[in-house]
Order: C-alpha cells, then sequence, then structure tokens
C-alpha cells in the first residue's frame, strides 16, 4: 500500500491546525471585523415603520422639569398611547424602585399599564463572574401586580466592545425570562414567551440564547437624526403637539435620550450607537425574521476542508504568479458571495477560517515547492553547469520537465575535434606547460560551445566531444554545430599568436559533425554519471573527424548535417567514403564557411576540384587529372586535389573493376 506523502501530511496538519484554532476561538477578532465591513459595504437596511422612539430629550427635561418625574407623568403617556391605539409600549426606562413621596403616582403608572394591557417594563440582571444570571432587578411590585410583561435590557458586547447580538432570553428560576425585545414581541404576537423562545431556539447561541441583529445602520450625513426609525419629543407627545395617529398599530418603545440619561454602545461601524435602538432593531428584526444567521458547522466545515485540502494544494502547483492571481480571485469571489449571502439572506457566511486554511495550505505547499525548486536548481547546475551554458541552465531551471535524464533517443548533431599531432606537440613541453597548453585551448573552444548552447560531454585528452539539441530542442542544432566549428576556426590565429608569445608550439585541430538519432542520458556506473550520447551518429562523427588527416580538410561533415544546415553554409563534396566500422558508404563535405563566407579565389578551387570529381566519377581520369591539376593553380596547397591526381593516376594504371562505384574504403580511424 503507498504511503502518503509529506506533502499530503503537511497540508493535512496545517488544515487541521486552522480548525483546531477556529474551535478555540483564534479568528474571532478577524471574523467579527469582516462583519462590520460587510455592514459597511451594505450600506443602510430599511427599517419596520411599526416601531417607533419617544424620547426623554433634553427639550423634554426642560419643559417638564428634571428627571425622574412623578410618575403620573408616565401613567398620562400609556393612557395616551391606549387611547391612540399603540400596538404595544415598551418602556427602556428602569422603575426599580418605589417612589416614597409620591405613592400614588406608582399606582396610576400601575393602573395605566393595567387598563393598556400592552405594556412592558424593563429590568436589569445581574450576573456571576461566569456572566451567568444571578439576580434581577425586577420593576416595583406596583407595576408588576398590574399583570404587565417585564423584560430584562443587559446588553452583551463581545470582546472587543462591540456588540453584534442581543439577547432574547435566559432560564431563571425555572423559567424564561425574555429580553424587552422579546417581551415586547409576545405583546405583539399575543403569544406566550416560552412560545417565542421555542420558535426562535434554533438561530440563537450561547446561555442567554444571542440572536445576531441586522442593524439597520445610521445616516451619518443625514439632517436632523441620522436614525431610520422615528424619533418623538417626550413633552410634545404629552402637550399634544403630536399627532396621536402616529402612534396607531405602532410599536412604542420609551426611552431616554437626554444628556445623563443617554446610553451608546459600540456595534459595527458606528461607536455610539443609542442604546434604545438596539431593542427596536432587535424587535424588527424578530417581526421580520431578517435577523443574521449563522451557517451550520456541516455547511462551514466542507468549505474549510476544500479550500486546505484541495483548492491551496492545486493553486500551489500553478506558476507563482498565476497561483497567486488565483488565489486572490479566489478571495474575491469568496468575498462577494459571502457579501451576497449577507445582504440577500442574512447569512453571515465564515469568512476568514476558509480563507486561512486556503492560503494556508497554499503557503506551505508554496514553500514547500519553492524550496524543492530550489534544491531541483541546485541539482541542475551541478549536473549542468559544466556541460552547458548559463543560458541553458536557467531555461532548464524555469522549466525542468524539458529535462530528461532517463535516457531517450534523439536527433542530435554530434562534434568532435582533435588536436593535429598531439603526441609531437607534448614532446616539445614540460608536463606543467602541456596541462597549460590543454586548459587555454580546451577553454576557449568550450567557450564557442557554450556560447553557442552546445551541450560539452567530455574531454578526451586533447579531444573535445559536443552535441546539441540536448537536453533542450533546437531545431536549428546542425547550423548552431557548423558555427561553433567555423567560429573555433576563425579563433585559430589569436591562438597562435597567443602560443606564440609564451614560446609554446603552435596547434591545429580537426572537426568532425554528424547529425542523425542518439541515445542520450546520464548514464555512467553507480558512483558516477555523466550526461552523454550514444549511438552510431556518435560513432560516425568520431571517424569524420580522423578522416580529415586523410584530406587534409579541418572540418568534415556528414550528407545528413549538410541537408539540414545547406541553406546556411558552404561545402563542397569531397568523397564518396565507406568508413572504418561501417558497411554502407557515406558522402562526406568539407564545411568551408558560413553563407557567403568563401573568397573568390576559394570558390573557382572548389567548383574546379568538383568539375573534376565528377569526372573521376565518370572514370574519366586523365580529363579528372587535368581539372585537379587546373584547381592547384589557384589554390597549391589544396591537398583534396593532391589525393585525387594520386587516385587518378592509380587508376590510369590499373583501372577499378566494372562494378565500381567510386567509394573509397577507409582502412583506418
Amino acid at each position: 500500500m503507498k504511503r502518503p506523502s509529506s506533502n499530503v501530511w503537511s497540508v493535512v496538519g496545517i488544515t487541521a491546525a486552522v480548525l483546531i484554532f477556529y474551535v478555540l476561538g483564534f479568528f474571532d477578532r478577524m471574523e467579527n471585523a469582516s462583519i462590520d465591513f460587510r455592514f459597511a459595504r451594505r450600506g443602510l437596511r430599511p427599517a419596520d415603520s411599526r416601531i417607533v422612539l419617544i424620547t426623554i430629550n433634553d427639550d423634554s427635561l426642560k419643559k417638564l422639569g428634571l428627571y425622574p418625574w412623578p410618575r403620573e407623568i408616565h401613567a398620562r403617556l400609556v393612557d395616551l398611547l391606549t387611547r391612540a391605539g399603540a400596538e404595544a409600549v415598551a418602556f427602556d426606562v428602569l422603575f426599580l424602585e418605589e417612589d416614597t413621596k409620591r405613592p400614588d403616582g406608582d399606582r396610576a403608572l400601575g393602573r395605566a399599564a393595567s387598563a393598556n394591557g400592552r405594556v412592558v417594563f424593563g429590568g436589569l440582571f445581574t450576573q456571576t463572574s461566569d456572566g451567568e444570571p444571578k439576580m434581577m432587578d425586577r420593576p416595583i411590585a406596583t407595576l408588576r401586580r398590574s399583570g404587565i410583561g417585564t423584560g430584562f435590557v443587559n446588553v452583551f458586547p463581545e470582546k472587543d466592545g462591540i456588540l453584534r447580538s442581543g439577547a432574547l432570553w435566559v432560564p431563571f428560576e425555572d423559567r424564561v425570562m425574555p429580553s424587552l425585545s422579546l417581551a415586547a414581541l409576545s405583546v405583539v404576537r399575543q403569544r406566550p414567551v416560552e412560545s417565542l423562545a421555542r420558535a426562535f431556539e434554533e438561530p440563537t447561541a450561547g446561555d442567554w440564547h444571542e440572536l445576531m441583529i441586522n442593524f439597520t445602520g445610521w445616516k451619518e450625513d443625514a439632517e436632523g437624526s441620522p436614525s431610520p426609525y422615528r424619533y418623538y419629543s417626550y413633552a410634545d407627545v404629552l402637550s399634544g403637539r403630536t399627532d396621536p395617529d402616529a402612534f396607531k398599530n405602532k410599536i412604542v418603545i420609551v426611552c431616554g435620550t437626554a444628556t445623563g440619561l443617554f446610553d451608546t454602545t459600540a456595534v459595527p461601524n458606528l461607536r455610539n450607537f443609542p442604546g434604545p435602538e438596539i431593542h427596536a432593531n432587535l424587535i424588527d428584526n424578530l417581526l421580520n425574521g431578517t435577523y443574521l444567521r449563522a451557517p451550520p458547522v456541516w455547511v462551514s466545515l466542507p468549505v474549510i476542508l476544500l479550500l486546505g485540502l484541495a483548492v491551496g494544494p492545486w493553486l500551489a502547483g500553478l506558476k507563482t504568479k498565476r497561483g497567486a492571481a488565483a488565489v486572490f480571485a479566489i478571495l474575491i469571489g469568496y468575498y462577494a458571495l459571502c457579501q451576497f449571502g449577507f445582504n440577500r439572506f442574512y447569512y453571515v457566511f465564515n469568512f476568514v477560517v476558509p480563507l486561512v486554511a486556503l492560503l494556508a495550505s497554499y503557503g506551505t505547499m508554496l514553500f514547500r515547492r519553492l524550496l524543492t525548486e530550489e534544491k531541483e536548481k541546485r541539482r541542475i547546475k551541478s549536473m549542468f553547469g559544466q556541460y552547458v551554458s548559463p543560458k541553458v541552465i536557467d531555461i532548464l531551471i524555469r522549466d525542468s520537465s524539458r529535462m530528461k535524464l532517463g535516457g531517450e533517443e534523439r536527433h542530435v548533431t554530434l562534434f568532435f575535434s582533435d588536436i593535429a599531432g598531439f603526441t609531437t606537440v607534448s614532446e616539445k613541453l614540460t608536463p606543467q606547460e602541456l596541462v597549460e597548453v590543454l586548459n587555454d585551448y580546451l577553454s576557449t573552444m568550450t567557450d564557442v560551445i557554450l556560447d553557442l548552447d552546445g551541450t560539452l560531454d567530455k574531454f578526451i585528452g586533447d579531444a573535445i566531444m559536443a552535441f546539441w539539441n540536448a537536453p533542450l530542442d533546437q531545431p536549428k542544432h546542425a547550423l548552431l554545430a557548423c558555427r561553433a566549428a567555423v567560429g573555433q576556426m576563425a579563433l585559430l590565429p589569436e591562438l597562435h599568436r597567443r602560443f606564440g608569445d609564451k614560446g609554446w608550439p603552435i596547434v591545429e585541430f580537426r572537426i568532425g559533425l554528424n547529425t542523425g538519432p542518439a541515445v542520450i542520458g546520464n548514464m555512467g556506473s553507480s558512483t558516477h554519471r555523466n550526461f552523454t550520447a550514444v549511438g552510431d551518429t556518435v560513432n560516425l562523427a568520431s571517424r569524420l573527424e580522423g578522416a580529415n588527416k586523410m584530406f587534409g580538410t579541418r572540418i568534415l561533415i556528414s550528407e545528413s548535417t549538410l541537408q539540414a544546415a545547406k541553406d546556411d553554409i558552404e561545402v563542397r563534396e569531397l568523397d564518396f567514403l565507406r568508413v572504418k566500422g561501417k558497411t554502407q558508404p557515406i558522402r562526406v563535405y568539407e564545411l568551408l564557411a558560413l553563407k557567403n563566407g568563401v573568397s573568390p579565389e576559394k570558390k573557382k578551387t572548389v567548383s574546379l576540384f568538383t568539375e573534376g570529381l565528377a569526372l573521376y566519377r565518370d572514370r574519366r581520369f586523365t580529363d579528372a587529372t587535368a581539372k585537379f591539376f587546373e584547381s592547384l593553380k589557384t589554390s597549391p596547397d589544396d591537398k583534396p586535389s593532391q589525393i585525387y591526381i594520386k587516385r587518378c593516376e592509380q587508376f590510369l594504371a590499373a583501372p577499378p573493376p566494372a562494378d565500381w562505384d567510386g567509394v573509397y574504403v577507409m582502412t583506418s580511424k
């Protein structure tokens, strides 16, 4: 059974860590910040016009006196709202102590509330150190005996000081104790609090059964009140300056906004939010079902696992820029999805944790990939640094898939070169000088090969073996090899000058080129390998290098090399040759120069030689001899012409057999 790779375990481990931190609440602050951002991007949400607020504002204090007022005043307000047909009245004003100086006021308020039957008064819980309800300060006994509802007004901001959820109820003394908002809804719906508590069980969380509030928002630049809810002055309502019909079928929240009575709380995107509007927003959400909902774990968990275990590693496998762009696109796309769900369906999808899982797995895999790539770069440089040019190494590093080391057959051009008469040269030098001569010569010639993106296979004493079209694809590999051969020959005068200045003997060298199939790969023993080429194409290139000695030439190429580079080089055909170890004869050509690089004198010699070669193959040896002598007049040192004169003389003395095909057989390498 195949064991999972270390990459798989890395991704599983990092995703598991993200989930653990998620459960421990490590990402709560970031998630809350993302929710606040969603509020900001959404903007205002319409408020329910059935909810209004009557405020004890500064103007009311001027007209009705300092607060607290006699409770007869509140009784008058309740009676007025009863006559106006208010659907519910919720006092976000606490009556926790009896008015011992004016007990009639307490009784009047109790009678008014009882007569109305739709009034809710606020209470206040004290809590234990664990946040559990300890004791509730309820409205005074007169109000409790009137049979009206009671709801607590406690709010619970989160650790960052921002309130995002409102408590609906809490189990207390074997009963359901509602908040002011739920108690008001109980009045509006004419349903028991216990029934409503069961109805809203699912979307709430915690011991206080908190519901995420979908705040309407505020118009910061609005003229007058920025609130979307309608505010009325307490004094104006009592004095009759406000039309009572404004409260018909309305849910009225009585609250304080005057200096000293005004409590504010930080909510998303607003740090001084009026406390009474928390109840207004919560009642609004309960009435219309617009409260925010957190999707269940079975929705969030697969998203986290998908992004962490699958998408992140897949993106890390892309090219770095493309992967980063894809991550950014997913981030924007997922945010858009979360914002759409928030705006349209009131769902608060977890935004931070899935993206942390994505970024963590992507970052981990990308880091491991970069480490692997760096290791691969070092391996490639170590393997090819001495064989190919830095440009080729850079290409291999950028795309290592182009490097196949396991062995493959490729169409390549082989290059062999060797110093002529090296034994004689070495005898004239001390061992130290011999090393210096070889190092200078080999460095000079190797630079030409590498500059033309050739692959240096090996040094064999004074010989150089190289090839083109591996490990990179090089469509014009034959031409590159020809350019390298011509380029090396062009360096001979400078090489001779440099050697002469040092008192070293002059060196000459010969080159053989052949194009064809060869097996390319990393070959060798278990302890030492070399990126090399093997096959008949290699052997023939070596034979062509040796054949230069017979013809007195410097560069010989095969017909296959000529066909691949014929439009860009100048050659002359030398022979139809069967080299040692081969049964099939090949046509051999002398590489003279790159296109248009032959002098007029040389062109004339080549033309005469070519005419003589045609006569020679037509068995017209006397005429051929004349042509070869004519070519020697233009180039007295042209050894190929001299060779063919001798062959013609031999055939004139002893004609070839009738089936002679013009092939010359080499008997040595």
